[in-house]
Parts: C-alpha cells; structure tokens; sequence
C-alpha cells in the first residue's frame, strides 16, 4: 500500500508529542477527519479562537503557555490544522518556542492551500497592523488535502481563489486564461489549479526565501489589501483576507495603467472580473486620509514612500517603484467609482 502524506509525517515524529492547534471551526469540522485518517498517538490539542481579530500577541503568549504547561520539549512538533490564521501564528510560536520546534500546516482552506501554508512567513498582527510581528520560519512539512475544502462557504472559497487570481497576473497570461474561465462551483476543478499555484509561488519562494528582491511580487495587490483589511478590522467590520486582496488589485491595476501603461482593455476586463465575484468594500473620500496613513505602515515602504507591485504586463511584476502620496489619494478615489460594465 502507498504511504500517505500522513503516514510519511507520523514516522518522521514517532514517539514525539504532536501538539495539533486548531480553532472553533477546524476543531469541529477538521479535527475528527484528521484523527481518522492520520493514525497518530501522543497527540494533545491546544486550540484558539477563530478569526484574524485574534491573531496577536495574547494568543500567541496563551499557545506558548499551552506548550510550556504540557511539557513540549525540542522534539515536540506542532501541528497547524487551519487557515492563515492558525498557520501564520502556529508556525510562529513553534518557530519561537525554546528557540524553535518542528511544525506542520495542514491547511484546511483554499487561501492556507495557495498561500499562508508556504513559504515560511509567520508572524502576528500588532495595533491592528498585519503582520507587523514575526520571522521567516518553514514548515518541516505541508500536506494539502482537498478534502478540508468540502467544510468551506463560498466566501471562504472566493477568499483563496483571490490569491490564485493573484498568482496568475503575476505569472503568466496562461494561467490567468485557466483561472478566469474556471467553474468555482466545482470543487473537483479546483486541485489542478492549486498545484500550479502552489508551483508557481515556490519557484519564487525558492529564489528568494527571505523577500530582498524578486519574492516581493507576491505582494501584489496586498499593499491596498491590506489598508483595507486594517481599516475593517478598525471598523469592525466583516472583510476576508482575500476579498480585500482583491480590493488591493482593483487599485494596483489602475496605478499600473498610470504609471507603467498597463493596457486598458485588458485592466478593464480584469477588472469586471474581480467585481464579478467580489462585492466592493465601500469606503468615503472621508477615510482616505486614515487609509493612506495605514499604507504608511505596509513592510515593503522605504523611507516612508508607498512601493505597491504594479504590472507593466500580465505576467511582468514590477517591485520597489515609489508611488506619491497623491497617486495613492487619487486610486481610492478612482475605486469607489468602480464598477462592472
């Protein structure tokens, strides 16, 4: 019989105590399947709230506490069975806890498969701020198994398909072509496009682990994402991660065609696309100010100067351009008179 990827990771940690993080939802619907096909003994459960308002520096402490208090030593190994949430921050506090422990993500959502999973980001959101705290830390081991997408809504589904939209203007026109001729109300469509994304993202990773160069053009459209996702979260208010990624992309396509010629049509047709599947996040030219200043804060600014990625072309990124403060105020002018045509 063939070894599972399951089996493969058991082996590897015989006789370790697995420390499995979970939240609500994965404990509930992900858990009992895990334990049913993955034979595993020493197994303790730490698990954590569900939601990215969570992600921060008191869950952290309360996982490294768990750790401490079950006597996880350094042979110990954790387990991350969730979204970008539980990867993000599992993968951190293994990564800190006694200068580092061995961990593996799981993922259990289309955006964990394509994105958070791998890579080796991990880290905390601070003073609402995403990502402000955290280390490049790989996991020993990611098993995608697109079993776990069966317990998603469409929205979460829609939120990991933005950053397969992602990959694919960044990559090749190709890509692009498969991505937005896809039926997303078949499941089964969806594990062809996930290996490739996943490709695709680790021929970048590879070449650049530590984000000094080429890997920054993973960021595309997260710059004005990840406003977005600050200032809902201020807000609270209701935003994935990958609708406001698809947000961020509305804007870093216009300041594409802006400041590089991106061609029209083409920014139009991606465009009506995007809006077809993701409803605009509103916002008033009242809250520009309070959104440019949260842009201020995004990790790819030098010497507080806005560095979006901005197309030339599907498939040709450009990195470390300066965008004004100006262009910045205008594109979230020009986003809230988007809309489908």
């Amino acid at each position: 019989m063939t070894a599972t990827p399951y089996d493969i990771f058991i082996r590897a940690y015989h006789g370790a105590t697995k420390f499995v993080l979970v939240d609500d939802h994965t404990r509930k619907y992900c858990l009992p399947y895990l334990l049913t096909v993955a034979d595993m003994h020493n197994v303790k459960i730490i698990e954590i709230p569900d939601g990215e308002q969570h992600k921060n520096l008191q869950t952290f402490s309360s996982i490294i506490e768990q750790l401490s208090e079950a006597n996880a030593d350094r042979k110990s190994v954790v387990i991350n069975l969730g979204g970008g949430v539980i990867c993000d921050i599992g993968g951190f506090a293994a990564a800190c806890y006694k200068r580092g422990i061995d961990f593996i993500n799981i993922p259990t959502t289309l955006l964990a498969m394509v994105d958070a999973a791998h890579g080796g980001k991990t880290g905390v959101d601070f003073q609402n701020f995403k990502n402000q705290i955290g280390i490049f830390a790989s996991a020993k081991h990611v098993i995608i198994d697109v079993a776990f997408l069966k317990t998603l809504s469409k929205t979460e589904i829609l939120s990991g398909f933005a950053e397969m939209v992602k990959m694919a203007l960044i990559t090749d026109v190709d890509f692009w072509n498969i991505i937005r001729n896809n039926d997303l109300e078949n499941l089964q469509t969806l594990e062809p496009l996930i290996t490739m994304a996943i490709e695709k993202k680790m021929q970048i990773v590879n070449a650049d682990p530590t984000e000094q160069n080429i890997r920054k053009i993973l960021n595309f459209g997260h710059t004005f994402g990840h406003a977005f996702e600050t200032f809902a979260l201020e807000n609270g208010e209701e935003l994935s991660h990958g609708h406001a990624v698809a947000m961020g992309m509305l804007c870093e396509l216009w300041l594409s065609e802006k400041m590089l010629k991106f061609d029209s049509n083409q920014r139009q047709i991606i465009s009506n696309f995007i809006l077809s599947k993701y409803p605009k996040f509103p916002i008033q030219p009242a809250d520009f100010e309070r959104l440019f200043n949260i842009l201020l804060q995004d990790k790819k600014n030098h010497n507080e100067e806005i560095k979006p990625v901005i197309l030339e072309k599907i498939g040709q990124p450009r990195y470390d351009l300066s965008c004004s403060k100006e262009l910045c105020l205008e594109a979230f002018q020009v986003y809230t008179t988007f809309k489908k045509v």
